[in-house]
C-alpha cells in the first residue's frame, strides 16, 4: 500500500481557500438573469462513491464549517474500479488514498460502457445539448475517440495544466496518442497502453528472432493471428506492412496501399508456409495456415503459445505480462529489417469541466492518476501497459524485461485511424487469406488488394 505524508497546517489552508473561491465563483455564476438550464432528459447514471456517506454531525457556529468539492470521473467499464480483479482494486486504493489526502476532494466514480450507443463519448454528446450540467469533471476515454472528443469541444487542453517534466517523461506513442485538433494540442494523457510483442520459448531459443530470415531459415514454428478480426487484417500484420515502409495514406490523407510493401509481406508468409526443404535437416514449415487462420486475435495465439504450441508468437503485452512463466521471454516482433514496431492502443484520461475553480481541483485528481507512484503499480496490476518511462520504473521485473519494454514501447505508434482501417483492412486481409491458402502468389494479391482499394 502506497503511504502518503499528512498534509501541513499550510496546505489545508490553502485547499481551504481554493474550496471557498470556487463555491463563490459557483454562487455567483447561479445569480445572473439568464435562463435557466433544461432539465435533463436523459436517465440518470448510476453513481458508486468512493466513501460511504456520514450523516452531519452539527457545529458550533463560531467553527469555519468544512467544505466538501465532489469530482465526478467517469470510466469504461474496463476499468471498473469495484470489480474483483487485482487492477480493480488497485484502482480503488489509489482514489480512496486520493481522498484521504485531500479530505475537502472527494471523488464520485460513474461507470459506463466504452462504446457505443450508451457509451461514454455517445453520452457525453448527448449530454453536452440536453443537461450539460451532468458531465463530469474527468473522464477516461479510448484513445481512438480522442479525436471526436476534442472536435466536438468537449474536453480541455492540458498543456497548460500538467508540468512538462510530466509531459516531456512520455513514450513518443503516448505524446501522439494523447494529441488531437488542428494544432496537436495536449487534449488526454494516457493512463494505459497496450500492444503486440513477441513471446519466445527460452528453452528452445537461445536468442529470440530479429528479422524474418531468422524465421524462415531455419523455420521456427510460429504463431500469430492471422484470421483478422471484423474481415479486417489483425495488428500482427500491420505491424509487418507499416515496418516494411508501407503506408495507409497519402499525402492528401485519403486510405492507401502501397503494393510493393504489400508484395513484401505476402513474399515472407509464402515463404514460411514453404514445403520445400530448407535443408536435409529442416524440412517443416514455420507456419501452419489452418492454425494462423484460425486465430481472430492475439489473446487466441497467446492461449495456443501458453500450451505449448510454438516456439515463437506474436501476443497482446496485457496478457503476457500477467501470465507468463519461467519458461517464456518477451521481445520485439521480428520484422524485415530488423527494426522493432509496434501498434499501441489504450485508454486516455481527459479533462471535461472548464471551470477554471473545478479545472484546479480536478488537476490534482488527473495529476495523481498519472503520477509514476501510482500509474506504475497498477498498470503492471492491470495488465496496462504505463505512458511514462517513471511509470515503468515502478514495475517489479528484471532490468532485462525493464530493457526489452523499453525497447518495445519506444519503437510503437499509435494505431491508424479507425476510419482509415475501415477502408484499407479488408483489401489487406483478403490478399494474407489468399497467400495463405494457396490461391494467389504474393503478386497476385497484392495487385487484387491495390484494385479493391481503388473502386
Amino acid at each position: 500500500m502506497l503511504s502518503e505524508a499528512p498534509l501541513s497546517t499550510n496546505h489545508r489552508l490553502a485547499m481551504r481557500l481554493l474550496l471557498m473561491a470556487l463555491f463563490l465563483t459557483l454562487a455567483l455564476s447561479g445569480c445572473g438573469g439568464g435562463t435557466p438550464a433544461p432539465e435533463s432528459v436523459l436517465p440518470p447514471p448510476l453513481r458508486s462513491p468512493l466513501s460511504p456517506t456520514v450523516t452531519p454531525t452539527p457545529t458550533p457556529p463560531s467553527e469555519l464549517e468544512p467544505m466538501v468539492v465532489t469530482l465526478e470521473l467517469w470510466l469504461p467499464e474496463e476499468l471498473n474500479p469495484y470489480a474483483d480483479e487485482p487492477g480493480a482494486r488497485a484502482l480503488l486504493q489509489q482514489l480512496d488514498q486520493f481522498s484521504e489526502t485531500y479530505p475537502d476532494v472527494q471523488v464520485d466514480v460513474v461507470v459506463k460502457k466504452a462504446h457505443g450507443r450508451g457509451g461514454l463519448l455517445d453520452f457525453m454528446q448527448a449530454a453536452k445539448e440536453a443537461a450539460p450540467s451532468v458531465l463530469p469533471d474527468v473522464v477516461v476515454l479510448d484513445a481512438a475517440d480522442l479525436e471526436e472528443t476534442a472536435k466536438q469541444n468537449l474536453i480541455q487542453p492540458l498543456d497548460d495544466l500538467l508540468s512538462s517534466g510530466r509531459l516531456s517523461d512520455r513514450f513518443s506513442f503516448a505524446v501522439e496518442m494523447a494529441e488531437a485538433g488542428d494544432e496537436d494540442a495536449t487534449m488526454g494523457f494516457v493512463i494505459g497502453a497496450d500492444m503486440q510483442h513477441l513471446a519466445y520459448r527460452t528453452g528452445v531459443l537461445e536468442s529470440p528472432p530479429v528479422s524474418w530470415t531468422q524465421i524462415i531459415s531455419p523455420p521456427i514454428s510460429f504463431i500469430f493471428p492471422a484470421g483478422g478480426r471484423d474481415r479486417q487484417v489483425n495488428d500482427a500484420t500491420l505491424i509487418q506492412y507499416l515496418s516494411a515502409g508501407g503506408r495507409l495514406t497519402d499525402p492528401d490523407g485519403n486510405p492507401t496501399l502501397d503494393e510493393d510493401a504489400l508484395v513484401s509481406v505476402l513474399d515472407f508468409y509464402s515463404d514460411c508456409i514453404s514445403t520445400a526443404a530448407i535443408s536435409p535437416t529442416y524440412a517443416t514449415p514455420a507456419i501452419s495456415p489452418t492454425v494462423v487462420l484460425n486465430l481472430k486475435d492475439a489473446d487466441q495465439a497467446w492461449e495456443r503459445f501458453k500450451n505449448g504450441e510454438g516456439d515463437i508468437a506474436i501476443v497482446r503485452a496485457g496478457r503476457y505480462w500477467l501470465e507468463a512463466d519461467e519458461t517464456m521471454g518477451a521481445a520485439p516482433i521480428p520484422t524485415r529489417d530488423g527494426r522493432p514496431l509496434s501498434i499501441a492502443r489504450g485508454w486516455v484520461v481527459a479533462m471535461v469541466t472548464d471551470n477554471p475553480a473545478r479545472q484546479a481541483l480536478a488537476t490534482l485528481l488527473l495529476n495523481w492518476l498519472v503520477a509514476p507512484e501510482h500509474n506504475g503499480p497498477w498498470t503492471q496490476a492491470a495488465g496496462y501497459l504505463p505512458a511514462s518511462r517513471g511509470a515503468l520504473r515502478m514495475w517489479d521485473i528484471s532490468n532485462a524485461d525493464r530493457a526489452t519494454l523499453q525497447s518495445v514501447m519506444g519503437a510503437a505508434i499509435p494505431a491508424p485511424p479507425p476510419k482509415v482501417m475501415t477502408t484499407v483492412g479488408k483489401p489487406m486481409q483478403d490478399a494474407v487469406e489468399a497467400v495463405l491458402r494457396g490461391r494467389a502468389t504474393p503478386e497476385e494479391a497484392a495487385a487484387a488488394a491495390i484494385k479493391a482499394l481503388g473502386r
